[in-house]
C-alpha cells in the first residue's frame, strides 16, 4: 500500500481532545470547529468512540487505532463522495495464535485462499457501499475526482483464534491488525494515516465457516456505519 510518510520513521501523533477544546474560551469558533472537524476523521474506523454508537446487533469491539500521520485543516464537509479502494490483502499474513504453537499443526490451514480473499474484498465492499450509500447516503465512486474521500484499508495479518474445521468454541473469530488512509481524491494527498488491532467478533460461538463470515460481515458493517455517520455529521455542521 503507498504511504507518504514511513510507519518505523517519527511520525507526527497528536492528541485529540474535545474537553480541552470546549474549556478553551478564549479560542475562536472557527478554530474549536476545524478541531472537531479533524477528531472527526479520527472517528471513522475504531479511531474514536465518540462519532458513531454500535449498531446493538452488531457483534463486534471497536478498539481505536492510533494515529500516525493526520494533515491538519482537514473539512469532511468539502467531500461529497467516497472511493472505497480495494482491501488490502497482498501481504496480509496469516498469525498463529500463541496457544498453537508446534509443527503438528497443518501450515496450510493458517494461509488465505484465493477465495478467501476474493469473498473478503466482495464483501467489504459490498457492505461497506450499501452502509454508505444506502438511505439516500453518499455516492459511492469508482474514480478519483474533485470532492472524492478516497479510503484505503489494508489487513496486515488475521489471527483466527482456531484452525479452519476444528471443532471448538471461541471468543469470536479473531483478531486483525489493519491500516487506515485517507486521500484527497483529486490530488491524492494524504490526509491520514491509523493503525491498530481490531477484535472480529466478541460473542462465543462455534468455530464454523458461516459464523466466521458473520463475524467478518458484522467488522465491515460497522466500519461502514462510521463512516455514514461521521460524513452526515460533516455535512450537517
Amino acid at each position: 500500500m503507498e504511504c507518504d510518510c514511513c510507519r518505523c520513521s517519527a511520525i507526527l501523533r497528536r492528541e485529540l481532545n474535545y474537553s480541552l477544546a470546549a474549556r478553551a474560551g478564549s479560542r475562536s469558533k472557527e478554530v474549536i470547529i476545524k478541531s472537531a472537524l479533524i477528531a472527526g476523521l479520527a472517528a471513522v474506523i475504531g479511531f474514536s468512540s465518540v462519532v458513531y454508537a454500535a449498531d446493538e446487533q452488531i457483534d463486534v469491539s471497536i478498539r481505536d487505532l492510533t494515529p500516525y500521520y493526520e494533515k491538519e485543516g482537514v473539512n469532511l464537509a468539502d467531500y461529497s463522495s467516497i472511493l472505497i479502494d480495494t482491501l488490502g490483502l497482498d501481504d496480509a499474513r496469516i498469525v498463529r495464535p500463541p496457544w498453537y504453537e508446534g509443527e503438528e499443526k497443518n501450515p496450510k490451514k493458517w494461509t488465505l485462499s484465493k477465495s478467501d480473499i476474493q469473498w473478503l474484498r466482495q464483501s467489504y465492499r459490498e457492505t461497506m457501499t450499501k452502509e454508505i450509500a444506502g438511505n439516500d447516503g453518499f455516492p459511492v465512486v469508482e474514480e478519483p475526482g474533485e470532492g472524492v474521500l478516497i479510503l484505503d484499508i489494508e489487513i496486515i495479518y488475521l489471527m483466527p483464534y482456531a484452525e479452519r474445521g476444528e471443532k471448538v468454541i471461541t471468543r469470536g473469530f479473531g483478531e486483525m491488525l489493519v491500516q487506515a488512509q485517507f486521500r484527497d481524491g483529486r490530488t491524492g494527498e494524504l490526509l491520514a494515516v491509523y493503525e491498530g488491532k481490531q477484535d472480529v467478533g466478541t460473542e462465543y460461538q462455534q468455530n464454523t465457516r458461516l459464523n466466521n463470515e458473520n463475524r467478518l460481515l458484522d467488522l465491515f458493517r460497522y466500519w461502514g456505519k462510521r463512516v455514514r455517520g461521521l460524513m452526515d455529521r460533516a455535512h450537517e455542521s
